[in-house]
């Protein structure tokens, strides 16, 4: 019963809000606290309610956002003084220059330095296989070429030695395999291989020569130039005849 009668209470003050509302004349005086309660809502709600709409309306597809303004991590170093080019000082030992002074004259009989001059290199000719060699030889041959020119000393080497092992007696190969020793620094090796050949060699005077030069350049490269000297007079011999 009590709830009915809220209801009824409140229909009946409603229809007295909006009847009020629409007629000029001046309300009832029971009437006057409905009348402040309608208009309130009725003047703010729609001001309230169209303040957050606009935004959304008339959004922007950018966002801005607030630039903070506190305090920045990143330290500022101050210039760095500009780096100037010092004169050279003279020696502490020597006097500076006077002004006007002639420049000190130079002796009458200057002496020079010594200096390691090098040795004079002697050449080291290639030698042709001499032709009656056997076929298989020549491959070898043909194959310690090929590793030499490559850089591969040693792969030269072994290959040589094994076209030796076929013909032991042919001085061309003793003489190839000597370039080699020449070439892998070891010069002692090389001048004992280049004195066989020039032994194995016989008649054949060109390669006794080229033997012979070897075996200079074997003694210049272990610091005997006499013996180097005496090894290129042995070589020249052997021209003319």
């Amino acid at each position: 019963m009590k709830n009915q009668s809220l209801l009824l209470a409140l229909a009946l003050l409603s229809i007295l809000g909006t009847g009020c509302s629409n007629v000029s004349e001046p309300p009832v005086a029971g009437s006057a606290p409905a009348k402040k309660t309608a208009k309130k809502p009725a003047a703010k709600a729609p001001a309230t309610a169209a303040a957050p709409k606009k935004p959304a309306t008339n959004a922007s597809p950018t966002a801005t956002y607030a630039i903070d303004s506190g305090p920045s991590s990143i330290k500022v170093e101050p210039n760095l003084p500009a780096f100037r080019a010092e004169p050279l000082m003279p020696p502490a030992d020597v006097p500076p220059p006077q002004p006007g002074a002639a420049a000190p004259a130079a002796p009458a009989n200057p002496t020079t330095a010594l200096v390691n001059v090098p040795a004079p290199k002697y050449a080291v000719e290639e030698a042709a296989i001499p032709s009656g060699t056997p076929p298989a030889v020549l491959a070898l041959v043909t194959e310690a070429d090929r590793s030499r020119n490559s850089g591969d000393l040693d792969a030269a080497v072994v290959v040589m030695e094994r076209a030796l092992r076929i013909d032991a007696r042919n001085p061309t190969l003793t003489y190839k395999l000597a370039q080699l020793r020449l070439k892998q620094n070891k010069p002692q090796l090389a001048e004992e291989l280049a004195g066989k050949a020039a032994l194995l060699a016989g008649g054949n005077l060109d390669l006794k020569r080229k033997s012979w030069m070897l075996i200079a350049e074997a003694r210049n490269m272990q610091q005997n130039p006499q013996g180097a000297k005496e090894a290129k007079a042995k070589a020249e011999s052997f021209f003319g005849h």
